[in-house]
């Protein structure tokens, strides 16, 4: 399946959960606080006739305060697949074995709980599209003079100063300040662009056949080396032989991601400590198990497929292959890279694409409703329950679980959602 990517967009801006279902109206109501700055620390829990139930939480203020808060019905944990096992685990509910270790009392030994994590992998193709590729130099542009100020572009940091432009950068600064005018008036025009245009799912004949098993984004530009560094998280000094010529800001490249989406390695969340302050161990275990490399190799290779076949009269120069590992491995500019490059490649930068899921998967720590098992008024809705990841985006999925949980508690405490969701006029 081919295919222009979809988003949750709104007239020509990226819509988040919290424009779409809070922002306005709804986070007026009287029935909602919203406490920004806090960190959820622990969910307070009461053990009575050897039932456990769940009756609040604790959180600190941006300030430092620890305040508890108690709730009349239940407890919903929406902090993802990290947060959510993360709050867990200080909670008491997770492995005895483990959390008891580092000093936490174990209320509840569930241990599932943090187990189970799986993300998504890509590998970054960079080629070189003469005709084909947006230059970065566009890309910003699209953003408005602002984006092109010091110490990022050549326009003067104060404003005030653009008086005194020379005649090629105030043609620059206007054509900046029509591409932005553009984008805010119709919702369209590369403002709007999320850069991942294009998508394509397929098999790669490794896995169950009645399911694809790999994703291939592409992007219109090729970045700059501060792109490339900072957002996408390659090691530009590795990657490339001369980073600022390679991915100037007028270069016309192509950025094409392989990406397997059906891993079969399992990773981990662990407490390294009991203090809530401290982040706990997030163990990927990529390509743990070697299924997942074979995939990716294949995926790798269906990508440079395309990239050979790329249609009309512009064709994508060679594969920009990091010059360590031509050298190691005997590659020249053209030839066809061996699987054992290909792996190298992987091994040195693959990246993650933030899909982290399945660390309070339904049927282990969640029942299908969601509820934490053996725990009275705790639910769970965010991707930490998935079974396992899908072989896609998370982003609507988890939506959707939220959603979907909306209506299960409403259903069980007798509220009517069509009092307070719908079309807003």
């Amino acid at each position: 399946m081919v295919s222009l990517t979809q988003y949750t967009m709104r007239d020509g801006r990226r819509s988040s959960t919290y424009q779409a279902f809070l922002a306005g109206e709804p986070e007026q109501r009287p029935n909602l606080t919203i406490i920004t700055g806090a960190r959820a620390t622990r969910v307070l829990l009461d053990v009575t006739d050897g039932q456990t139930i769940a009756t609040g939480v604790e959180y600190r203020t941006a300030g430092g305060e620890t305040v508890m808060v108690h709730a009349a019905k239940e407890v919903i944990l929406s902090a993802g697949a990290i947060g959510s096992p993360h709050l867990l685990l200080l909670s008491g509910i997770g492995p005895r074995q483990e959390i008891e270790a580092i000093g936490v009392s174990c209320v509840v030994d569930a241990p599932h709980v943090g187990k189970h994590l799986q993300d998504h992998l890509m590998c970054p193709l960079i080629y070189p599209a003469p005709g084909v590729g947006v230059p970065m130099n566009d890309v910003v542009q699209a953003m408005g003079p602002d984006a092109l100020r010091v110490p990022a572009g050549p326009l003067p940091a104060d404003p005030a100063a653009d008086a005194s432009l020379s005649p090629e950068l105030q043609a620059l600064k206007q054509e900046a300040e029509k591409r932005l005018a553009e984008w805010q008036a119709t919702g369209r025009g590369l403002g709007a662009s999320s850069l991942a245009d294009a998508v394509v799912f397929c098999s790669s004949g490794l896995g169950d056949l009645d399911r694809h098993d790999t994703e291939i984004i592409c992007f219109l530009t090729g970045g700059n080396e501060d792109f490339l560094r900072t957002i996408i998280n390659i090691d530009t000094a590795r990657f490339f032989d001369d980073p600022p010529k390679r991915v100037a800001n007028d270069a016309e490249n192509l950025l094409l991601l392989a990406n397997p989406v059906l891993p079969h390695s399992r990773g981990e969340i662990v407490l390294d400590s009991g203090d809530p302050g401290v982040q706990p161990a997030i163990r990927m275990n990529y390509y743990a198990d070697p299924h997942d490399m074979k995939v990716m190799v294949a995926a790798i290779r269906r990508t440079i497929e395309i990239a050979a076949r790329w249609p009309g009269n512009r064709k994508l120069g060679p594969l920009m292959v990091p010059p360590f590992l031509a050298e190691k491995h005997g590659y020249q500019e053209g030839e066809g890279p061996s699987d054992e490059l290909l792996e190298d490649f992987a091994l040195h930068f693959s990246l993650t694409v933030y899909h982290p899921t399945s660390t309070c998967r339904i049927g282990d720590v969640v029942d299908p409703r969601l509820r934490v098992n053996s725990v009275e008024r705790l639910r769970v809705a965010d991707a930490s329950v998935m079974p396992a990841v899908i072989g896609g985006n998370t982003n609507a999925p988890s939506i959707m679980i939220g959603e979907k949980a909306a209506e299960m508690i409403a259903a069980e405490h007798g509220v009517r959602l069509a009092e307070f969701v719908g079309e807003r006029g």
